[in-house]
């Protein structure tokens, strides 16, 4: 991404006074990549950040998804999932994993590599009741018998979803997992108004964090 790249007009349904997050700036070569991890992501669990996450199947074939960040911490972003989905699959063939979430005016960019791990299961169930209430039945009614069926058949099993749950339903199903990506390359890409736009790493290696300069 350069920075002739980046529009000139807000983002489709976003306002056109959206500004930056407050105080997220990009951290200096000296400074902790996984405090400005945090920062960066500031996950609302009403609001959840959209990212990217990249794994690779058992055949060895990249595949990218996007999903919702559910939250943060100096040990990883999480995210939750169906345990039958592919992205469960491909961790368990190869935890590797990449992860890729672009702030809503396009002004910074975070890419974050490393081995995902299970959450446990109270994370899992404070995240489950965390959801939107649309989420939280997608949860019940989203796996590959409602799948294969028609449009009127997959209505009629979120239909039996509300009654059998609820609208709201505080408790997940047995299907529902989370992971934590585990950081060893964090990227903090950064647009300037003024300048190219500039791109940060920081691998981790035995005595810390390493920092590495990249163009835009």
């Amino acid at each position: 991404m350069t920075a002739a790249q980046l529009p000139n007009a807000p983002l489709p349904g976003s306002r056109a006074d959206e500004a930056p997050i407050a105080g997220v700036t990009m951290p200096e070569p000296g400074d902790d990549p996984l405090a400005a991890m945090v920062s960066w992501l500031a996950v609302d669990p009403l609001a959840p950040p959209l990212g990217v996450l990249a794994t690779v199947d058992p055949d060895g074939t990249p595949q990218c998804r996007h999903l919702l960040v559910s939250g943060v911490t100096p040990d990883g972003p999480t995210f939750h999932t169906d345990s039958r989905s592919q992205k469960v699959v491909d961790l368990a063939a190869n935890p590797r994993a990449t992860l890729v979430v672009l702030s809503a005016d396009r002004t910074h960019q975070l890419t974050v590599t490393g081995l995902a791990a299970p959450t446990d299961d109270r994370e899992q169930l404070r995240t489950y009741r965390d959801r939107s209430p649309y989420l939280k039945l997608l949860a019940w009614t989203n796996g590959p018998a409602a799948a294969a069926l028609p449009p009127a058949g997959r209505r009629e099993v979120w239909a039996e979803a509300v009654t059998r749950h609820g609208p709201t339903p505080q408790d997940p199903p047995d299907t529902w997992t989370g992971y934590r990506l585990r950081p060893e390359t964090v990227t903090f890409w950064r647009a300037e108004p003024d300048a190219p736009s500039h791109r940060r790493r920081f691998h981790l290696r035995s005595g810390g964090w390493l920092a590495e300069e990249l163009p835009g």
